[in-house]
């Protein structure tokens, strides 16, 4: 699992550091699940949200985000949503939780039921 914590404005640099940490993630487990807090999240611009295409080889097998204000929620809403768009990343959901303990929960609970089928791309 990936712990992302987004405190500011992202730039398409630092989305470009974080799919290095999932390469990272995917190469030694096979897959990635993300938790992220995005309590201080800021702006991403077009650039940043573009790199994120960069990530369309990596196993993504669930993100959950805790901690979202309306506003941060519709901005993860779209840049998750083009996401699993361009990588047709069927077997990564995205759910957005209250807070850290249930994100922990969601990820332990998607870890089970993933097993051995999560290793398939």
């Amino acid at each position: 699992m990936v712990r992302l914590i987004i405190d500011g404005d992202l730039a398409a640099s630092e989305v470009v550091r974080i799919l290095d940490q999932y390469r990272l993630s995917a190469d030694r487990y096979g897959y990635v699940l993300v938790m992220a807090d995005v309590t201080r999240i800021g702006t991403m611009p077009a650039e940043a949200r573009k790199s994120i295409c960069a990530g369309a080889d990596i196993p993504m097998r669930g993100t959950v985000i805790y901690n979202t204000s309306f506003q941060s929620r519709l901005l993860c809403t779209l840049v998750m949503g083009a996401l699993q768009l361009f990588t047709g990343a069927q077997q990564h959901p995205v759910v957005f939780l209250v807070d850290e303990a249930e994100a922990r929960a969601w990820i332990d609970e998607r870890r089970l039921s993933l097993g051995d089928t999560a290793l398939a791309v």
